[in-house]
């Protein structure tokens, strides 16, 4: 992939959510910045905004933070939103196929995201744009990322029992409840990375396969005699989690 020069904007601590300055604030070439003043210093310092240019009269206004990248869109001639592509994030990482250019975040939970994007059609190269870095001292929200990259699927296994299978950065868990009132079946403990199986003396036989890789999955037991193993695969996580 080959990337071209773009225009790139000014850099500026600002606080999450505040309204930007439209005009000589953005100039390109500058190389200033300021902070913010707010009831929450450390989220004012540690979250900046650049601007840039994707091309096709498009603007980018690109925001790192704590808790994450997003993008907005604006016209670069009047510098008004382009309201219909919304906003770029975590939860949002790439516009749909009916937005006419592409752009999304690569490593939308990591600490030091792109922008992957293309304006033009046909046979056009893509671009990656790169957030703005955070002052030293920040760091992205690593509890908000374990936090927001948690699933959980819950699977009847047969027998009256429940399986909560979680997937997280930290990998894969599971644990067992009744199915009739969803009380916690304390005596089978959990099974993780440390602990992938349960003892002989279980009852029943449940395994986590795989509890190191991106696609573990469940192997599943509830029944004696020639009845055969079950696999259940783990819920995937949110497009661009990481995997510790």
């Amino acid at each position: 992939m080959r990337r071209r020069a773009l225009r790139t904007g000014l850099a500026v601590a600002v606080l999450a959510g505040s309204a930007l300055a439209p005009t000589a604030a953005f100039a390109a070439g500058s190389h200033s910045a300021r902070t913010a003043s707010s009831a929450d210093p450390s989220t004012a310092r540690c979250t900046v905004v650049k601007e840039d240019s994707v091309g096709a009269g498009t603007g980018i206004r690109m925001t790192m933070s704590p808790q994450g990248p997003s993008v907005t869109f604006f016209d670069e001639g009047d510098r008004s939103p382009i309201t219909r592509l919304g906003t770029l994030d975590r939860s949002r990482p790439a516009l749909p196929q009916s937005a006419g250019i592409e752009e999304e975040i690569l490593s939308p939970y990591g600490s030091a995201p792109q922008l992957l994007t293309k304006t033009q059609g046909g046979a056009a190269q893509y671009d990656l744009v790169a957030f703005p870095r955070m002052p030293k001292g920040c760091s992205v929200d690593k509890a908000l990322v374990i936090e927001q990259c948690t699933v959980v699927k819950r699977q009847d296994i047969g027998a009256g029992t429940e399986a909560r299978m979680t997937t997280s950065p930290n990998g894969p868990s599971v644990e067992f409840y009744d199915w009739a009132d969803s009380s916690r079946i304390t005596r089978l403990g959990t099974l993780d990375r440390a602990h992938p199986k349960l003892p002989d003396s279980a009852g029943i036989y449940e395994e986590i396969e795989g509890p190191e890789s991106w696609t573990p999955r469940l192997k599943s037991k509830t029944e004696g005699g020639s009845i055969g193993y079950v696999f259940f695969d783990f819920a995937k996580m949110p497009k661009g989690c990481p995997l510790h």
